[in-house]
């Protein structure tokens, strides 16, 4: 076994003790259940390596896969993607992602619907930070944050994840939802959630400004659509996270990471599946629930995404969100039983898309967005 493995394994089971210690100090039954669950995967983390670096050979990374839109079918991206975690790019949706076409790149309609609302944008890659303090924060008009962004004039700073049905509503009638994602379990409950309106989501960066190495919460499935700029995104398989020196003693079910930059000098992470992928204006990725990833903004840039449940996700969801029910409280069991209650049908959610699933006739792009209000406006 490499040595780099063995003082992993030696870590994780440092940690293992140190979480076990602090699960034991709790007195209330669903906080102990919650921690126990933390130090076991710390424990299954240095189990994975000890099993992987002397069975298996280190891979190599990978181009992320590109599809159409006009040769990809909403069951086929489900079948040969979704259901095998393996990211994808789908390119030909550029003219279609917002309500101004073809040039939904200039981004008018961003500044035209929303402009003048007030946004919280991190400054000085404050968005890094595990909790971005009031210091790295300013509030400032939309339009104005988008001007110094596309001037270059506001380096490190991020509007970083603000979600367009809760705090941006004048957007829902400008962007359009690909259907690749419009079958998302949580907004199709009966009951709300604490995430029913959750997605899209806008970011808005200033080049040079990276996301760091990190796994999305609940195991979700997550989706970018670019609008503007190039992101370059790295997607590490999920079964490639005890390779990236994960931590769980910040006390949450999603550990940290250190930074993809850090990552080479373990020696670790390459025995880590990896995809690398620019993703430019116009095209959409997807990235498998569970993965790890990380994204550095190579320009300036606007997007929108989401994250989703589907029946590849499904039971991983389910665990992860009781979890943090016990851990939170009733708002959060109240979404882990919402979903749990709903036998979706997946026949159903494929409509009929398998009929088109290997059809000769090319896709119209225009048939595989929905507007975010109507979207929305679907829940039962």
């Amino acid at each position: 076994m490499p040595y780099a493995a063995q003082l992993e394994i030696a870590r994780l089971e440092d940690e293992h003790a140190v979480l076990i210690e602090r699960a034991n100090a709790f007195t209330e039954a669903n906080k102990r259940e919650y921690a126990l669950e933390i130090a076991r995967r710390a424990k299954d983390a240095a189990r994975k390596i000890a099993s992987k670096t002397s069975t298996c050979a280190a891979p190599s990374a990978r181009a992320v896969p590109r599809e159409h839109c006009s040769s990809l079918s909403c069951a086929r991206f489900r079948r040969e993607y979704v259901r095998r975690d393996v990211p994808v790019v789908i390119t030909g949706l550029r003219d279609v992602l917002t309500e101004d076409g073809a040039d939904g790149e200039r981004c008018a309609w961003l500044t035209r619907r929303a402009g003048n609302k007030k946004v919280a944008v991190t400054r000085d890659h404050g968005h890094r930070n595990s909790t971005a303090s009031c210091a790295s924060t300013d509030v400032v008009d939309l339009r104005e944050y988008f001007d110094e962004v596309t001037k270059d004039a506001s380096p490190g700073s991020y509007l970083y994840d603000v979600s367009v049905p809760l705090k941006l509503p004048t957007l829902t009638e400008s962007i359009f939802l690909p259907k690749y994602f419009a079958h998302d379990y949580v907004q199709r409950t009966m009951r709300l959630t604490a995430f029913s309106r959750s997605w899209p989501s806008l970011f808005v960066a200033a080049k040079d400004t990276r996301s760091t190495l990190h796994v999305d919460q609940w195991q979700g499935h997550f989706f970018m659509a670019m609008i503007r700029g190039t992101k370059r995104w790295t997607v590490f398989h999920r079964d490639a996270t005890p390779f990236l020196r994960p931590s769980w003693l910040r006390g949450t079910l999603d550990p940290a990471m250190p930074a993809l930059e850090e990552q080479c000098a373990s020696g670790l992470s390459e025995h880590a599946a990896r995809w690398d992928v620019d993703l430019g204006p116009g095209e959409v990725l997807f990235v498998p629930g569970g993965a790890p990833h990380a994204v550095h903004n190579l320009d300036s840039t606007v997007a929108f995404a989401g994250n989703f449940v589907d029946d590849a996700n499904l039971e991983r969801a389910l665990v992860d969100l009781k979890l943090m029910g016990l851990n939170q409280g009733e708002r959060m069991m109240e979404s882990f039983i919402a979903l749990d209650e709903i036998d979706f049908d997946d026949a159903t959610d494929l409509d009929d898309d398998d009929a088109d699933a290997d059809a000769d006739a090319p896709l119209d792009p225009r048939d595989l967005v929905v507007a975010i209000d109507a979207h929305l406006a679907r829940r039962p």
